[in-house]
């Protein structure tokens, strides 16, 4: 693992669970999959006090366990996973934006209850809120629940979750050759056998949490049906859905791209489109087609006003549908953002998410640029993108720059890591006088730099918050304190901090609030990067 992945991990896991649970962590990260007696010796704690930590992490969905036969005896193998681990720097947008998405109040109760507690039942949830069962508020937060739950949000909790990826695939392939034969596999039937494993797909019978199955092909369109529906199961353990809060979140880059590059009245249907394909589990690579005639009918009646007021700017004869079409046909020209299937029912489209996502990243690799290197060294970026490899002189004159300018251009670029060189010899000796050395760069290999940049930048972060906040730990103690007094006497006339500490206190809070605006900013373009490489 990169050393600044390592350390962003180590300190997401200390910010929520503290320095012991911490070094339990490491130690899973660094050396991977340990049974328990190697993690208690490498971290240097009791094996109680191991076992204790490996337990909370099971519970907030970061470690993995599975028992393996070694010789005579079972052995239980712990693994933490990475990606769980960094999930948690976009709990505040999940959080936040939950009441949106699902468009029902009260999700981003359920929501921060889930992630705060890795996993719950809505009867825990009920209980830790104090809500009667005879109050509206229950039957609110039962629908809300509900709803979550149909559109995915919430996933429940199977046994077999406990293991990871790597396990359940080596158990089935197991399973799978001891039907086959009962001797070594041949190279073909190993073969056969991963085919047969890489083709079945499990999506369909995973279970809901409802006591009676739900189609996800159905949902926004009741029928007679589903009003006689019966409740979920209060017990059912859930879990927050980190890839459906991700594909929201995406959802909405991709509005205010086209808000940007475009218009509003763009945005307003690229997310109609985009709230459509999202209720029927849109693919990472492309969206299943829909036809114009639904996303004009989709189109939301109060914002009709905007394309009112273009239709009466435009010639005559133009229909708010004509204009519609209109904006259909320039987001299929501009950027690939829709591509058009066919001519059935007005034309069908389809949202290509990785040409999006692309896009994106460029709009986001090349504003770094300009903060970073300015006007010139974006304009050598571009060119070098356009035309490929080329030399100093080439770029010289391609650009219209100074070539000392160019040369120390290319030099800040390569000691960031996004620009290379290479070197083509016209002689066996490879004397420096008769070699071409010719200047590229690859995108791709950019966006990782970049990546890797935000890990440090966010450790750096949460670095900085670990030192304010132990240099002011009296002070947030002796806040708490307070706190606590004022909601057990019931009386908010209890101050144990003076004029002078609560002015400290207030610039604390500022400074905190300051980091947390830039961490949630990286955060977004960390989740643009990492899914979408």
């Amino acid at each position: 693992m990169a050393q600044a992945l390592l350390r962003l991990c180590c300190y997401i896991i200390r910010d929520d669970f503290g320095p012991i649970i911490e070094e339990v962590a490491k130690v899973l990260l660094q050396k991977g999959r340990l049974p328990l007696a190697s993690i208690s010796k490498f971290s240097k704690q009791s094996i109680p006090k191991t076992r204790e930590c490996l337990f909370v992490l099971i519970q907030h969905n970061l470690v993995y366990w599975a028992e393996t036969r070694e010789s005579s005896r079972n052995s239980i193998h712990y693994s933490i996973d990475q990606n769980e681990v960094l999930a948690r720097v976009n709990f505040g947008i999940y959080v936040k934006y939950a009441n949106e998405w699902v468009r029902h109040r009260g999700a981003d109760e359920i929501t921060y209850y889930m992630l705060l507690n890795g996993k719950g039942t809505f009867n825990g949830f009920i209980e830790d809120r104090n809500i009667s069962k005879r109050t509206n508020k229950y039957k609110e937060l039962k629908t809300t629940f509900k709803k979550i739950v149909e559109r995915r949000y919430l996933i429940p909790v199977r046994v077999t979750d406990s293991k990871s990826a790597q396990d359940k695939a080596s158990e089935a392939e197991q399973r799978e050759l001891a039907k086959v034969t009962n001797f070594i596999p041949t190279k073909k039937q190993m073969a056969e056998v991963k085919a047969k494993l890489a083709a079945v797909t499990d999506d369909d019978s995973v279970a809901t949490g409802s006591k009676r199955k739900i189609n996800f092909d159905n949902i926004e369109r009741p029928t007679k049906q589903q009003k006689g529906e019966d409740p979920i199961d209060e017990n059912q353990y859930y879990r927050v859905n980190y890839e459906k809060f991700n594909a929201k979140s995406r959802n909405r880059q991709i509005i205010e791209f086209v808000k940007t590059q475009i218009n509003q009245s763009a945005s307003i249907i690229a997310k109609v489109i985009l709230d459509i394909v999202d209720d029927e589990k849109p693919n990472d690579v492309e969206s299943y087609a829909i036809s114009a005639q639904r996303i004009i009918r989709s189109v939301p009646v109060e914002k009709t006003d905007l394309f009112n007021q273009q239709m009466q700017s435009a010639r005559r004869g133009v229909t708010r549908e004509i204009l519609i079409k209109q904006y259909l046909d320039y987001l299929v020209e501009y950027d690939d953002i829709l591509r058009k299937k066919d001519e059935n029912m007005g034309g069908m489209y389809i949202v290509r998410y990785n040409e999006i996502c692309e896009s994106l990243k460029k709009e986001v690799f090349e504003d770094v640029i300009m903060e970073k290197y300015g006007f010139k060294g974006l304009r050598i970026v571009r060119l070098l993108y356009e035309k490929g490899k080329l030399d100093e002189k080439a770029i010289v004159n391609l650009t219209l720059m100074n070539p000392l300018e160019v040369r120390q251009k290319l030099t800040e670029l390569m000691s960031g890591g996004f620009v290379q060189i290479q070197e083509v010899p016209r002689s066996a000796d490879r004397a420096p006088s008769r070699t071409f050395y010719l200047w590229d760069i690859d995108y791709k290999r950019c966006y990782d730099v970049l990546l890797n940049n935000y890990y440090q930048t966010l450790a750096n972060i949460h670095q900085v918050r670990f030192d304010y906040e132990s240099g002011a730990s009296r002070l947030l103690e002796k806040k708490e304190k307070e706190d606590a007094l004022r909601q057990l006497n019931k009386n908010s006339n209890i101050q144990l901090l003076n004029e002078t500490e609560r002015k400290k206190l207030h610039e604390l809070e500022q400074i905190l609030t300051q980091l947390d605006t830039v961490q949630l900013r990286i955060v977004q373009n960390v989740m643009l990067f990492r899914k979408y490489k």
